[in-house]
């Protein structure tokens, strides 16, 4: 007679079940005794595949640990032949508690026949079971799986039973169930665990079994086998501390699994351009005991690799692997996330609906597709950015007056959420200029207002991810004062927002204050005398592509010709560089943003009125191509404010 294995093959999704450890459940037998009580060893998991089905068990808030037979198909790790799904903290399969996660990578052992399957949602809300000691001959541990029971083909719940340990192996336990219990088909990969002072602790994992007892096997010997897990935590340590990065804007985030079963640890951030990223003080760039870190005012463009390093309860160094990141050119109407700036209208007024149209790389696609119908009413400005660092751009809205509320709803990369979501209740009174950008280089768009007038300040509030933070918080006490237009770009390349005024008239100078993180720097910094006079309306993006915002004006009427001058970090170089010379004309509404997604600002028009055109210049870094280039033909009427839009308009 031959022992067979237990499990089918699966994949994982991970199912969270809030709660830890609870009393354990009498059960007679995995083959058919009594099921676990509802929330009693939640990190057990359900792992789904194509017909077949193991179990397996949390071991890290990304993490599963099952039998290698699970996951038959991928002997050598890597992407999951199969989709494969994971229910963590479910013990009863037809609730709806725990978490549900799809498998996105798998681990094997190159020695051991268990495999790691990452999960693609971060449990936080279950506790991993931590790894115990090695198993001791005549020990008694509890066996908890999802497989088939005596009497049951697919049962809804986890059943669990208890062993006692044979002689172990090097590499395996050998179990006798109690009252003639034994795993079954779906149980493979299982939790074999002690309870010591009901604290559950890992010793293996199932592997083969007689199944004696179980639906539909005539099997009479008894006896299952588990692979021995105790001395494979330094393992799963190192393949669970992982560091993934992710960059939005100036800033890049840097994230990681806890390290379970060690207590409070402090996490140290090392970064550099090279791919092997030494540890040493020279690359570290801080230390939390959370588990993120944002890397702040990075450069557009800037490749860069991080790694995190721990020290152990033993004294020991635990080191991720390294993980990579390239900052984009940042956007500045994203709204679906996809790297291309798309384009919203405003309707304002009492309908307050917002529309939008999303890039394609070549138009903008959407007709009539409204994003929010209770936003911007009367004669609020709103504004866009990305203000929870999410990579998808939001709208904010400012009701100025004597008010000075701030409103923000957020996308959700099909349409704009929240009504009347007040981020800021004292900010942008009268008719000052408010304005948005990364003042602080952490990757998420804050708010600016600028005075103007005779007292010329400029406050700014910064985005903590859920609110504007900051009252009356000055940045400049004398910056674009007048009626002077200002704008907001990196102009220095820093990775922080700077602002920039235009006096226009026939004056033509062009000032720039640069933002250290916590104020603007520069007093009447001239980086141009000579560029947007009269009425013209003046404009910044990264023309060029290299990382530094430049600046544009459109002359706009009959002549129709637009004007780049290029930033070299210290200003504004070029004298009547002429860009395009037929685009925008009259009264039309331009803007600036990346709407081919090709790392190069371009320029867009709005006709507005009764022909609501909209036509796209894309930049080649030396000039806007296309006359007359058509993008969207039923998009803004009326007087209908947009975003983007050349930042003195539409008010």
């Amino acid at each position: 007679m031959h022992r067979s294995r237990v499990a089918g093959f699966g994949a994982l999704t991970a199912t969270l079940l809030v709660g830890g450890l609870l009393a354990a459940a009498t059960a007679n037998a995995v083959t058919g005794g009594a099921p676990a009580a509802d929330g009693s060893y939640a990190f057990a998991a359900k792992i789904n595949t194509e017909g077949a089905a193991c179990s397996g068990a949390l071991v890290a808030s990304e993490w599963v640990i099952t039998s290698a037979s699970c996951f038959a198909g991928n002997p050598q790790g890597g992407v999951p032949a199969k989709p494969a799904t994971v229910t963590v903290g479910r013990t009863n399969l037809a609730g709806t508690a725990g978490r549900v996660a799809k498998v996105t990578n798998l681990v094997a052992h190159p020695s051991r026949a268990v495999m790691l399957a990452r999960l693609d949602a971060t449990i936080t809300d279950i506790t991993p079971v931590p790894v115990g000691a090695a198993a001791a001959s005549g020990e008694k541990l509890r066996l908890a799986g999802y497989g088939r029971t005596a009497t049951e083909w697919v049962p809804d719940k986890l059943h669990s039973a208890l062993f006692a340990v044979g002689t172990p192996t090097a590499t395996e336990i050998p179990l006798i169930g109690d009252n003639g219990a034994d795993a079954c088909k779906g149980d493979a990969g299982g939790a074999v665990f002690r309870e010591v002072a009901g604290r559950a602790e890992l010793a293996g994992v199932v592997s083969t079994s007689w199944q004696h007892g179980c639906l539909a096997v005539t099997e009479t010997q008894q006896g299952t086998t588990a692979t021995r897990t105790d001395d494979l935590g330094e393992w799963i340590r190192q393949q669970t501390f992982v560091t993934t990065v992710k960059a939005v804007d100036h800033a890049i985030t840097v994230t990681w699994a806890p390290v379970s079963g060690q207590g409070q640890l402090t996490y140290r951030v090392y970064a550099g351009e090279e791919p092997s990223v030494p540890v040493t003080e020279a690359r570290r760039i801080g230390s939390t005991t959370g588990t993120s870190f944002i890397h702040k005012s990075l450069p557009a463009k800037k490749t860069l690799y991080y790694r995190v390093v721990t020290t152990l309860a033993n004294g020991t160094d635990l080191a991720s692997g390294v993980a990579s990141a390239t900052t984009p050119v940042p956007t500045v109407s994203d709204f679906s996330g996809d790297g291309k700036d798309d384009i919203a209208t405003f309707t304002r007024g009492s309908t307050a609906d917002v529309y939008a149209a999303v890039s394609d790389g070549a138009k903008f696609v959407g007709n009539s597709v409204k994003w929010h119908d209770r936003f911007a009413t009367n004669n609020e400005v709103p504004l866009a950015g990305d203000f929870d660092g999410d990579g998808k751009t939001d709208v904010v809205t400012f009701t100025r007056g004597t008010l000075g509320d701030v409103y923000v709803a957020l996308s959700d990369g099909g349409k704009f959420v929240g009504d009347s979501q007040q981020w800021h209740g004292d900010f942008a009174f009268g008719e000052e200029i408010p304005a948005v950008g990364d003042f602080d280089g952490d990757g998420k768009d804050d708010i600016a207002v600028f005075t103007r007038g005779t007292t010329a300040s400029v406050y700014v509030a910064l985005s903590d991810g859920k609110k504007f933070v900051g009252n009356g918080v000055k940045w400049h006490g004398r910056f674009a004062g007048g009626a002077e237009v200002p704008v907001v770009g990196d102009f220095d390349g820093d990775g922080k927002d700077d602002i920039a005024t235009f006096t226009r008239g026939t004056a033509g100078d062009v000032f720039v204050a640069f933002s250290d993180g916590a104020k603007f720097v520069g007093d009447s910094l001239q980086w141009h005398g000579d560029f947007a006079f009269g009425d013209e309306i003046p404009a910044s993006g990264d023309f060029d592509g290299d990382g530094k915002d430049d600046i544009a004006v459109f002359t706009r009427g009959t002549a129709a010709d637009v004007y780049v001058a290029i930033s070299n970090g210290t200003r504004f170089v070029g004298n009547s560089v002429k860009w395009h010379d037929n685009f925008a004309y009259g009264t039309e509404l331009p803007a600036i943003g990346d709407f081919t997604g090709d790392g190069k600002a371009d320029i867009v028009t709005y006709t507005r009125g009764t022909r609501g055109d909209v036509y796209v210049g894309a930049s080649d870094g030396t000039k806007f191509v296309g006359a007359s280039v058509l993008w969207h033909g039923d998009f803004a009427f009326g007087e209908e404010v947009t975003v983007p839009r050349a930042f003195a308009l539409g008010f």
